[in-house]
């Protein structure tokens, strides 16, 4: 996790200061201390649902991602402005057709963590041999409620499986190797169906930590964490350079840009720029002097203004509205976030931009002031996931109409 990630934690918990259960004191202090590396493996993932568990009892959801070519300024119109929020019907019952509550563990007692969607009814799962080491993945039907092994994964000591997302009829992930002088990414592959995973072999070593991933056709897309998008066969090959974007990052496919969501430069925003690799269509998002935090997609941008106000945009500036106190930097698909809920009760809502409905998380403070905070948005967001009680809440925001 960058110095800028820290930033929007640190804002994070300052708004959920005001509307929750005080943390014990020195939280963000703490937060900001813990180790770089492990915070950006942690949030670089791609169809992922993982959860990073921050100290104090605060938790960070991060999703998966897609492919859509949506033009950066639809015609679209934003939601009109809502400024403060109350509370909301839960989730299930506002997006009926997009929300499963499954159980928390897997037959045996095994924890799992939700990793995205391998099709519409499908969801992918990883189990853990020890703390952040994976050891098998699986398919889990939620028409049905059946589990089934896809593949297990075996990785050496200081390296780290993450990134997966489905296409071609594979399951395709990353382990990054930090236990080498300067890391390196692998790739590797398993039938949906179930099978022996094996590797995507290149041609050279893929020196620095993956970032995201995109199935592009018989093509593996990846960006790595200090920039570059490259493409590399399914079935390996030669790794090649992505032409104009030898400083971006996948936002959703066809979109790259720069900077990126971890290392945003002073007064820059994230995916300010962009380029859509398939038709050479740019994009540069307004951002004007005194916003701060100010986080893109494709189609739209949030932030803050010097006052401390949130706003939400279209890229070019245009039709903004200002936002309730939003729970910081998750914009998924660029139309969903959460913003706080009044305390009491306290908690978050699933806010949509674009038709102005929300939907309560269920998720509430704890008797000692904990509380878990679920941000949507990293890779395009389509799944949003977290446990509930003895159950994990599922969200598939592409059924959101």
């Amino acid at each position: 996790m960058s110095d800028h990630l820290e930033e929007v934690l640190r804002s994070t918990l300052g708004h959920a200061s005001e509307l929750a259960p005080h943390a014990p004191s020195g939280l963000s202090t703490h937060i900001a201390r813990r180790s770089r590396v492990r915070r950006m493996r942690a949030q670089a993932l791609v169809a992922a649902a993982a959860v990073v568990v921050i100290a104090g009892g605060a938790t960070m959801a991060v999703r998966g991602a897609g492919h859509d070519s949506t033009a950066v300024n639809p015609s679209a119109t934003p939601s009109p402005a809502v400024t403060e929020m109350r509370i909301p019907a839960s989730v299930e019952k506002v997006w009926p057709e997009a929300v499963w509550k499954i159980p928390a563990k897997l037959s045996g007692g095994r924890k799992f963590e939700p990793r995205g969607f391998i099709d519409d009814h499908t969801l992918l799962l990883e189990t853990w041999e020890s703390f952040e080491k994976a050891n098998a993945i699986y398919a889990y039907d939620l028409d049905s409620g059946r589990v089934r092994k896809v593949t297990n994964i075996r990785t050496s000591k200081g390296m780290y499986a993450s990134g997966y997302v489905a296409g071609g009829g594979r399951i395709v992930w990353q382990t990054v190797d930090e236990a080498r002088s300067e890391p390196v990414t692998s790739f590797w592959s398993a039938p949906v169906a179930g099978g022996k995973a094996t590797a995507v072999a290149t041609e050279r070593v893929v020196k620095g930590r993956g970032d995201q991933l995109a199935v592009v056709g018989d093509r593996l897309a990846f960006s790595l964490l200090d920039g570059g998008v490259f493409t590399v066969p399914l079935d390996g090959g030669a790794v090649e350079p992505v032409t104009g974007a030898a400083a971006h990052h996948i936002l959703r496919w066809p979109w790259v840009g720069t900077p990126d969501r971890y290392a945003t430069p002073e007064g820059k925003a994230s995916f300010e720029e962009l380029l859509n690799v398939e038709t050479g269509e740019t994009s540069r998002a307004v951002v004007h002097p005194e916003e701060q935090l100010v986080r893109c997609g494709a189609t739209m941008c949030i932030g803050a203004k010097g006052d401390h106000t949130s706003f939400y945009r279209l890229r070019d500036g245009s039709q903004e509205r200002p936002l309730p106190p939003s729970s910081g930097s998750g914009l998924a698909r660029d139309r969903f976030l959460t913003v706080y809920l009044p305390n009491p009760p306290g908690g978050q809502a699933l806010y949509d931009l674009v038709t102005g409905k929300s939907g309560d998380l269920g998720l509430r403070p704890g008797v000692k002031g904990q509380s878990f905070m679920v941000e949507p948005g990293f890779g395009d967001g389509r799944m949003v996931a977290y446990p509930l009680g003895k159950e994990y809440v599922i969200i598939d925001l592409a059924k959101i109409r």
